[in-house]
């Protein structure tokens, strides 16, 4: 039964990363590195304690005892389909849940304020991966000093490097922003 428990902590650890801090392009790297790791690890924690608690049934017999070899791997790739699953679900739904963090506290005290454009940043959150993700870094003056976000690139390609856009931003976080 612990591993259920740490499985589902696991799990909703991740999702608090991702809705806390995926929109400050500084801790993007970071927050989706982990966020992946400890879904991975909650994911095998679930599965362990579904093993232990379904080692009689008929579904478990069929799948995980060896028999044939293609059943086995069959069984890995669909565990392996779960966990895909698992991590993009908890993305999705933490990604909305920062949406509505974000137009909370735009709703509050916000400042607005002039950023200046500085091009595209290409980030990875994994070492070994070819696989950028493309944001368009803006910068803008805060009570904080200055801060460096990201964009869309797909959404706001029509920018040019050193262009200068307006901004409304939370006084409470200025990493939270909006573009006018």
């Amino acid at each position: 039964m612990k591993n259920l428990y740490y499985g589902l902590l696991s799990w909703f650890v991740a999702f608090l990363l991702i809705a806390l801090f995926v929109h400050n392009l500084t801790y993007w790297v970071a927050v989706k590195w982990w966020s992946m790791n400890i879904t991975t690890l909650g994911s095998l924690l679930v599965f362990l304690f579904l093993n232990d608690q379904y080692k009689t049934s008929g579904i478990y017999q069929k799948l995980f005892v060896p028999k044939k070899w293609y059943v086995s791997i069959l069984s890995m790739l669909g565990f392996i389909l779960l966990l895909t699953l698992a991590y993009i679900s908890i993305e999705k739904i933490a990604v909305l849940t920062n949406k509505r963090i974000q137009a909370y506290y735009l709703n509050g005290t916000i400042q607005g304020t002039r950023a200046r454009v500085v091009g595209i940043v290409k980030l990875r959150f994994t070492f070994k991966s070819d696989y950028h993700q493309p944001f368009m870094a803006i910068e803008y003056v805060t009570a904080d000093g200055i801060i460096r976000q990201g964009l869309d690139s797909k959404q706001y390609a029509h920018l040019q490097n050193g262009q200068i856009i307006d901004i409304i931003y939370s006084r409470d976080h200025p990493s939270i922003f909006k573009v006018e």
